[in-house]
């Protein structure tokens, strides 16, 4: 039997990211979950707009709009959230929205806090958009010396594919170029989140720091934090088994 209260997954940004391929490790582990994966605006086969918002953040009042909206017209809540990078950034703006839609929370990796991510080889990939340049992006964000995770081919060919398509290009372009930047959650947004909130962090994240998840921790009122000792930025990848049935017992208990 699915579990009463579907979850919603968001995931992270980068050239090519969508939120079925972000995910689909996870999925053997959370099949008894009535799972949202969708593609966030701006990314896959979401909406891209001809004349899109410029910076950081316009683009995640957009996303945070549209996820309200998809909510709304699915007449479903209250939702868990599980948000992985970007995915967990824009978890938090739905918070501080409409608390009372939103049940347990998930956050992997997550940004927003104060503590600043390193996004030089998320914004360079497309000064070398191959194979070989989305190969090593992808390598530079597991734990530090792990190999490619098996099975990970058919992710790096669909990603690039999905980078490479014009409207795509454009709306991470423009989401990463000048403009107004996306808030800050410090602790006085974060001590008035009251979910059930479990965070997770990769003790090798060069992407974003782990201190980004310990200041999650110490802020957020019902937070528990799990480290992957041997696990970078992609933990879904890296620890599949063990992070799916993490979330998945996480979400059941009631």
């Amino acid at each position: 039997m699915a579990n009463a209260t579907p979850a919603l997954f968001l995931h992270g940004t980068g050239p090519g990211a969508t939120g079925w391929e972000s995910f689909r490790p996870l999925l053997p582990f959370v099949a008894q979950h009535d799972c949202l994966i969708p593609d966030l605006v701006g990314f896959g086969d979401s909406s891209h707009p001809e004349a899109p918002p410029a910076g950081p953040g316009p683009w995640l009042d957009l996303r945070a709009d549209t996820i309200l909206a998809l909510i709304d017209a699915l007449k479903i809540g209250p939702v868990d959230l599980v948000g992985h990078s970007y995915g967990g950034r824009l978890a938090l703006e739905l918070l501080t929205r409409k608390p009372d839609l939103f049940g347990k929370v998930v956050l992997i990796a997550a940004g927003g806090t104060p503590v600043k991510p390193t996004l030089q080889r998320l914004t360079g990939f497309y000064d070398n958009p191959t194979a070989e340049g989305i190969r090593e992006f992808v390598a530079s964000q597991l734990y530090p010396g792990s190999a490619l995770p098996p099975g990970i081919d058919s992710y790096l060919s669909a990603r690039l594919a999905t980078a490479l398509r014009p409207e795509v290009r454009r709306s991470f372009q423009s989401s990463m170029g000048a403009g107004e930047a996306a808030p800050v959650y410090d602790e006085s947004v974060l001590r008035r989140l009251e979910q059930d909130t479990l965070v997770i962090h990769g003790k090798g994240d060069a992407t974003i720091p782990i201190e980004g998840s310990f200041f999650l921790a110490q802020h957020l009122p019902h937070a528990d934090l799990h480290v992957y000792g041997r696990a970078g930025h992609l933990a879904q990848f890296e620890v599949a088994e063990q992070l799916g049935t993490m979330i998945s017992a996480f979400l059941r208990a009631r």
